[in-house]
């Protein structure tokens, strides 16, 4: 075939193709926005923000181009698609924004609305000479059109507002931080006492049904504010009133009392929940809907476009075959389209409204006639349906370098002087039950063991290693003292020891001592937790510089630089081989970070049983954890929660959820 040949069929078909693209990549949103939530496929994120980017190039170029193809009499059904290019620019309800970058762009999609609707009204008043009879279906069209694209735009500057520093929307959370959040959270916690009232009962009859189900969701929506407030960073710590402490105590002593299964599965369905709805609100329309509006305002939209498009099928099915019907001389392909655009509207709009009765929102309403709805939520999302991916990325410095000095020749002196092996040696790990039972354990202790709250000054926006400091002093003897000080001194009290520092000694010193016990009796479970949290903390320092800054970025460079040393003096050495190098006697490696995790993997093998070893080091990456999760930004947060979930994401809402901001002394609170 010619290229004139290729280019004649263009010609004729490009605008039909053209449109039909542009419905295809709202299908593709559609069926797939919501699903990112909870999977960290890159393909799957590759995916929608192509279509994601096209969809409003490809329905913006196409609504340009419609008065080329207007001139034959046959193509006049052409500027029928004028509004549905407008339906288009509106997105889809599960993906109002592919990323919190997107939301900051809500002017530029305003000033999008008004100049395309002026387009479009323009091309058509200019343009239109078929027949009157598809007049009150395009005017239908541009209603629902119209008030699509409105809705993202609307969607984009809510959730902006939530997250702009200086908007109004800080200043009214400021002002309000003493009164509201607390109220809030009396809310928040006097609901969940009664759920889970309700819920252990249930679980001595053994699992939780549908009504115990319910009532977790209801209880995350009561704390939806809250959590959204924390998450956002909209709202410091707050001093809870002493005298009403009970109102938070009587809720974490239901969820300690109940069975450790029960409690891991009550906690953290719990927090996923309302990181389920935080991730509506701030990245569909529907969500933003269902939070700002009234339940009448916000099915009120919906129902409006949704009729305008049936009627418009209907007069234009009228229109076409009814008596009188329009010219037989309109392009047969054309009104295919034409159809096609009709029930595709209509098809979303119904899909769209089953997603919104399937979803938490109703129930949070508390309308009676909804717990029948409960029926179909429970069904469309399961108890036992995770709500997020439940997986956490792991980096192992030491393995990493490894692996980049195995590459050799051509190919691998490419990939290192590009740069290209940056993401390499990142891999993920499921989040085991035993992990989420051992975070959960030790904020319980946290949050209901008043002797550590006299012991802690509680204060997360620094880490001073507190949770070791009072593991060591209750599980090692006087006859283990010079063990304990070793440790402290080696690993925690130095002043200048920043984070990232002692999280790459720890990193180092977990890897040895894992390895060291590795030729012993099988190793105690927490063992491996400790290993898979040491890779994780050690992934948000070293590859999403959490915390890190010049000086963390720095300490890490020299560290790989050391092993590369190593590797290069010792080629072969596999990642055991290598640390038992760094460990033994006469050692040529004296970088501070490697010498420190030398000496502290002493002092802990010294210990003589597995079990309190590993305790500890557990103890310390619980600590870790739980001090990023307030710290490292509201951006982080936001962001991941649209790519399968941060398991640091779920500690910090998990800290909110035993009330542990609202416990601090007094001394501690930060305003």
């Amino acid at each position: 075939m010619s290229l004139a040949r290729v280019n004649q069929l263009w010609n004729k078909w490009e605008i039909q193709c053209l449109v039909l693209v542009s419905f295809s990549l709202q299908v593709c949103l559609h069926l797939f926005g919501s699903i990112r939530k909870r999977n960290m496929s890159r393909f799957l994120s590759l995916l929608l923000w192509l279509a994601y980017l096209l969809a409003d190039y490809v329905a913006t170029f196409t609504l340009g181009r419609l008065t080329l193809h207007i001139d034959d009499p046959r193509h006049q059904l052409v500027l029928f698609w004028t509004p549905f290019l407008l339906l288009h620019l509106g997105g889809q309800e599960t993906i109002a924004a592919f990323s919190m970058e997107d939301t900051a762009l809500w002017k530029r999609h305003l000033l999008g609305l008004v100049s395309q609707v002026v387009l479009a009204v323009y091309i058509v008043a200019k343009s239109w000479r078929a027949d009157k009879k598809l007049l009150a279906p395009l005017v239908l069209m541009f209603i629902s059109g119209t008030i699509k694209y409105a809705e993202r735009t609307w969607a984009l500057m809510t959730a902006s507002s939530t997250m702009a520093p200086g908007s109004s929307s800080m200043a009214d959370h400021v002002m309000r931080v003493q009164d509201d959040v607390i109220d809030d959270a009396k809310s928040y916690f006097s609901e969940l006492a009664n759920v889970l009232s309700g819920v252990e009962q249930k679980q001595q009859q053994g699992g939780l049904d549908d009504m115990a189900y319910q009532g977790l969701v209801r209880a995350a929506g009561k704390g939806l504010r809250m959590c959204l407030d924390f998450l956002t960073d909209m709202t410091p710590f707050v001093i809870w009133p002493q005298n009403e402490e009970c109102i938070i105590r009587q809720a974490v002593s239901k969820i300690e009392g109940s069975n450790p299964e029960a409690r891991v599965q009550v906690a953290y369905k719990l927090v996923e929940i309302q990181l389920s709805l935080v991730y509506d609100y701030l990245y569909t329309k529907y969500g933003a809907f269902q939070f700002r509006l009234s339940l009448i305002s916000s099915w009120m939209e919906r129902l409006v476009t949704f009729a305008s498009t049936c009627t418009a099928l209907a007069l234009f099915l009228k229109a076409n075959l009814g008596e009188g019907s329009i010219p037989q001389y309109y392009s047969r392909e054309d009104m295919v389209v034409s159809y096609v655009l009709l029930a595709g509207a209509i098809a979303l709009d119904i899909s769209s409204m089953f997603l919104v009765m399937s979803s938490y929102w109703p129930q949070l309403r508390q309308r009676r006639w909804f717990g029948a709805a409960f029926i179909l939520v429970s069904r469309v999302h399961p108890e036992s349906k995770p709500l997020w991916s439940e997986k956490m990325a792991q980096y192992n410095l030491v393995d990493t370098c490894i692996r980049q000095e195995e590459r050799t020749g051509l190919r691998g002196w490419i990939v290192r002087k590009t740069g290209m092996a940056s993401g390499s040696g990142i891999n993920h790990t499921q989040v085991s039950t035993e992990l989420k039972k051992l975070v959960l354990e030790k904020l319980l202790q946290v949050a209901t063991t008043r002797s550590v709250n006299d012991y802690w000054d509680w204060d997360f926006s620094k880490y001073r290693g507190q949770w070791l400091q009072w593991e060591l002093e209750s599980s090692l003897g006087e006859e283990e003292a010079d063990i304990a000080g070793g440790i402290l001194s080696d690993g925690i009290t130095d002043g200048a020891l920043y984070f990232p520092a002692t999280a790459l000694i720890w990193h180092i010193t977990t890897e040895m001592c894992f390895f060291a016990d590795a030729d012993q009796s099988p190793a105690p479970p927490t063992a491996q937790i400790s290993l898979e949290l040491s890779r994780y903390v050690m992934y948000l320092v070293a590859k999403r510089n959490l915390m890190s800054g010049s000086n963390g970025n720095f300490e890490i460079g020299k560290a790989l630089r050391t092993v590369r040393t190593v590797l290069q003096r010792r080629p072969g050495l596999d990642e055991r081989g290598l640390l038992q190098f760094v460990r033994g006697p006469g050692s040529e490696v004296t970088e501070p970070c490697f010498s420190r995790a030398r000496a502290l993997a002493g002092y802990l093998l010294r210990i003589s049983t597995p079990s309190r070893r590993w305790e500890l080091i557990s103890t310390l990456w619980v600590e870790m954890l739980c001090y990023l999760g307030p710290n490292c930004g509201a951006p982080f947060h936001t962001k991941h929660l649209s790519t399968g979930g941060e398991l640091v994401t779920h500690v910090r809402i998990l800290i909110i959820t035993l009330g542990i901001p609202f416990l601090k002394p007094d001394a501690s609170a930060k305003f």
